[in-house]
């Protein structure tokens, strides 16, 4: 066996491989969008292949992301891809190729590796923490949202008996959530939409490289560096899914956006939302409930069966969005993925910590079909 990064011409095999271990259908257009085409030029990209006999029997991959805090922009890599042909566990192959990726990492200065996964132990092996847990916000439009959205907090695991109370509370509450959110939401958007102009996007605005910085400014942490050319990948770009953008302006000035969209499962999802106050004279909670109000009436528009989003850490601006949320009507669903993180050696050269309270981190972190 040969255990080394990607070479020309072996995307095809690798697709083929996700595509066999899946049982998916996911094309070349689409591999070469997640792992080749976003914003980071270096070559060779950071896949790393097991080849057995002209076969793929394992991949492990990073999608570099780039991150901004105070100090400004720097790069992560975003762990993706893991497989392993079931014929071939047993053999460490997922921390071989690891090994051979954080020589990567190191070599090309990226601060941290992280992820999401249920499948901690072999991270934990490699030197990985387990900082912190996905969370859920989640408006039901219908009651056929509520197996959907239990299936996916439960990731495959046996429903408990509070698991089964919870869905009947949902559901029996069901109908009164819609009665209640609809008159939230009505009263909120005519209190709040006054001096504010609200656009849907066809492209970024340049000016999201300014509200980027802002953000942190007005919040600290660090976040996804969402410059046009990011959001033009990640977004406009996506071969998977095409998420609304609907983005507040005052006096021509970017207030913020938030990305919208319905899987193929009739679940609205929540994509990103970002905003920082400027001089507008708009709190933050008053822009943070507008962008809300304006993905829940465009997924139910869309005919989504409810929507749902993130919930993570403790970056106050995760926090106030969770607040918010509860206040027009959403759910706060303590179940999800673990979130893996591995300091790199130019995190600490350049005093990055890792500590994920500090990050601010939505569904627009990475690609696949809703993010």
């Amino acid at each position: 066996m040969e255990i080394r990064l990607i070479a020309d011409g072996e995307e095809e095999l690798c697709n083929k491989f996700h595509n066999r271990l899946y049982n998916d259908n996911r094309t070349m257009h689409q591999w070469r969008w997640e792992f080749v085409f976003n914003n980071y030029d270096r070559r060779p990209i950071p896949y790393a292949v097991v080849v057995d006999n002209g076969e793929i029997v394992g991949t492990q991959a990073f999608i570099p992301i780039r991150m901004i805090d105070e100090d400004g922009c720097y790069w992560t890599a975003k762990s993706e891809e893991t497989l392993v042909d079931p014929d071939y566990r047993g053999k460490r192959l997922f921390e071989r190729m690891y090994r051979l990726l954080f020589n990567y990492a190191n070599e090309h200065e990226l601060a941290h590796i992280w992820g999401f996964t249920p499948a901690t132990r072999a991270f934990e092996r490699l030197g990985f923490s387990i900082p912190a847990q996905t969370e859920q916000i989640f408006v039901p439009f219908s009651n056929k949202s509520i197996p959907v959205m239990m299936s996916k907090s439960l990731h495959g695991g046996k429903k408990n008996l509070a698991d089964k109370l919870k869905i009947a509370a949902i559901r029996s509450g069901c109908l009164l959530a819609q009665t209640a959110s609809s008159l939230k939401i009505a009263y909120t958007k005519r209190r709040t939409i006054d001096g504010l102009d609200i656009r849907t996007w066809h492209r970024p605005d340049e000016q999201t490289d300014h509200l980027c910085r802002r953000f942190i400014r007005q919040w600290g942490g660090t976040t996804i560096y969402r410059d046009a050319e990011y959001l033009q990948w990640r977004l406009f770009d996506n071969p998977y899914v095409k998420s609304v953008v609907r983005a507040l302006y005052y006096r021509d000035e970017l207030l913020g956006w938030v990305a919208f969209t319905m899987g193929d499962d009739g679940m609205g999802y929540l994509v990103d939302l970002m905003t920082a106050v400027d001089d507008s004279g708009y709190g933050a909670e008053d822009l943070i409930r507008l962008l809300l109000l304006e993905a829940v009436i465009g997924t139910r528009n869309m005919g989504a069966t409810g929507i749902r989003g993130w919930r993570i850490n403790n970056h106050p601006f995760d926090r106030l969005i969770c607040s918010v949320a509860k206040g027009i009507g959403f759910y706060h669903i303590k179940r999800g993925h673990a979130v893996v993180l591995y300091p790199c050696q130019a995190g600490a050269k350049r005093g990055v910590t890792g500590g994920f309270d500090d990050w601010f981190v939505s569904r627009v972190y990475t690609e696949g079909v809703l993010g």
